[in-house]
């Protein structure tokens, strides 16, 4: 009778265990999909800079009063565009890559027309890292941060002297402090940071 209970007793314990590890890694929809692939559009923070400057230049030229003066406007776009790809490792971690283009340029204007004196391209290419601080059940909404590293290649020209061009090599980095995401096969997310894919940035996943 004794072994019959403690045969009761192992197997009810085996399976609170089996339950509670059961509750503590739930099997979530993503680890199933490990693969992913991301597009998204970031506010750059240098090219918003590089436009405040510009506008506050051309603020102060037209202050001067001059009729001839010729205005300064910040051309291309504030904006990264990146397209990314990651692998889910565990519950926590996924690893990966993310490359981008970010276009920039000054252009002048006066009563002739339009003319682009100074213009970038700058692609990034970076290794990434992304740590889930929480998924739901569902695996419908998460919260996480993700960093990268990598190179940074700025080609510029100014427009009206073919010897003034080259390619600039640099490091380059990302820190998203907060992602939020909201999907599932499908999901939309945002991310607030510092670096060369937006401080403000957001896109769509897709994962299989």
């Amino acid at each position: 009778m004794k072994k019959i209970i403690l045969a009761l007793v192992a197997v009810f314990c085996l399976t609170a265990v089996q339950q509670a590890q059961a509750q503590a890694y739930p099997q979530y929809y993503k680890l199933s999909h490990p693969n992913e692939i991301s597009a998204s559009y970031g506010v750059s923070l240098l090219g918003s800079m590089i436009g405040s400057v510009v506008s506050k230049a051309d603020l102060i030229g037209r202050m001067a009063g001059d009729d001839d003066y010729t205005s300064i406007k910040s051309g291309g776009t504030k904006g990264v565009l990146n397209l990314g790809y990651t692998y889910q490792i565990n519950k926590w971690f996924s690893v990966g890559a993310t490359a981008g283009i970010n276009r920039m340029s000054v252009n002048l204007e006066d009563k002739t027309g339009t003319l682009t004196a100074a213009a970038a391209n700058i692609y990034t290419l970076m290794g990434t890292t992304k740590f889930d601080w929480f998924r739901t059940r569902s695996d419908i909404f998460g919260m996480y941060s993700k960093v990268g590293l990598g190179v940074m290649a700025m080609h510029g020209e100014l427009v009206e002297d073919d010897q003034a061009k080259g390619t600039l090599w640099l490091p380059t980095g990302h820190l998203s402090l907060v992602g939020l995401e909201v999907g599932r096969a499908f999901s939309g997310f945002m991310e607030l940071g510092v670096g060369m894919q937006g401080i403000v940035q957001v896109g769509i996943r897709g994962r299989f």
